[in-house]
């Protein structure tokens, strides 16, 4: 590596627990605050433990980038004119680079990519937020007019220079956490493995690497509010490049820097089973009642239609109408009967798992 580079910022990650993933009812997933947006392959939520480790706290810029291709005359991204970038764009994040060549940067820093969980708890925290910044996707533009600037730059819909939007600072102080570029990560896409649900099976014929962060694209595309959170994933081969993929590098800490434990596994985890069961009683009550509610309307309509095929012979159409309607009321009360059977059951899983 160049020894005139100016170092990259870097930010302590402190060895300790925190919350990943999402637990996702797919039926009633509104129903759960935090898993309005998720998918299944987010599922379960559980607590991970990281010994410290240090993350980059930006995405590699273009400067740092050419640093690396002048170096090692490694091809430059397609994009750059004459295989240089514009003088303007120095500081905005490197974008069109592959897992390869973003693994090839990391190797020849000294550095390498961080794993799903490093990326996630720099990003999140230790409290298992939504986004980066907190739990609502943006401020109330019409509090004051920090508010309607913090929601500008959560929402800027193009590629912007690193650390010019705090308002997307994670609690660890890592910047640019969402909504600038996807940024690669070293792990392949798969299940997690301490899931306790088939719900998420890999379907991806060729392997693929796992991106983590949203980018510039998804305002303009309008599913920010879904791709912007910390436990979101995504998934595209290690040759594949775009124009809003980049990547941050990770370093190891010295020993004098692993030591203390910033939390414990056991509050977090007592804290996870405390919502996980909390949102596994939500959904048995919301099951229940509307389990209860098609049933009587089912009764009604069915018995309607008795009633006017019996009794009205003229009225025969829309009395099997009023039937055919009945009987699909009945099989929704009968799945929301299961779902809340499926609630009661994963309850007495999660009080034996913890």
């Amino acid at each position: 590596m160049n020894q005139n580079q100016k170092p990259t910022n870097v930010v302590l990650i402190p060895r300790g627990a925190f919350i990943m993933g999402t637990d996702i009812e797919a039926f009633y997933g509104t129903a759960l605050a935090n898993s309005q947006h998720a998918k299944l392959d987010e599922a379960p939520m559980h607590v991970r433990f990281l010994g410290a480790y240090l993350i980059e706290q930006y995405p590699v810029t273009n400067a740092e980038y050419a640093a690396f291709v002048q170096e090692t005359n490694h091809s430059p991204p397609p994009h750059w004119k004459n295989g240089n970038f514009a003088p303007e764009d120095a500081n905005l994040p490197v974008v069109h680079v592959s897992w390869h060549d973003s693994n090839a940067y990391t190797q020849w820093a000294g550095k390498r990519l961080p794993t799903e969980a490093e990326w996630e708890k720099a990003c999140r925290g230790p409290d298992g937020r939504i986004y980066p910044w907190g739990n609502v996707f943006v401020p109330d533009e019409s509090e004051s007019p920090e508010t309607a600037a913090e929601t500008s730059q959560i929402l800027a819909a193009s590629l912007t220079s690193i650390g010019v939007r705090p308002a997307t600072v994670s609690p660890y102080g890592v910047g640019d956490a969402a909504g600038n570029v996807w940024e690669w990560t070293a792990d392949w896409y798969q299940p997690y493995s301490d899931s306790s649900r088939p719900t998420f099976k890999q379907t991806v014929e060729d392997k693929q690497k796992t991106l983590r962060g949203g980018s510039w694209l998804e305002v303009r595309d309008g599913t920010a509010e879904r791709y912007f959170r910390c436990a979101n994933r995504l998934h595209a081969p290690p040759d594949y490049a775009a124009g809003n993929i980049g990547f941050r590098c990770v370093n190891e800490v010295s020993p004098e820097q692993a030591e203390s434990v910033h939390v414990p596994v056991e509050p977090l985890a007592a804290y996870v089973k405390q919502r996980k069961l909390s949102n596994l009683s939500l959904l048995q009550k919301r099951a229940q009642k509307n389990s209860l509610k098609d049933t009587l309307i089912a009764v009604l309509l069915i018995g309607a239609a008795i009633y006017g095929i019996i009794a009205k012979p003229e009225l025969v159409l829309g009395a099997a109408t009023a039937g055919i309607i009945g009987v699909g009321f009945l099989f929704t009360a009968g799945v929301n009967f299961w779902r809340r059977w499926r609630a009661v059951a994963r309850a007495k899983q999660v009080e034996s798992d913890f």
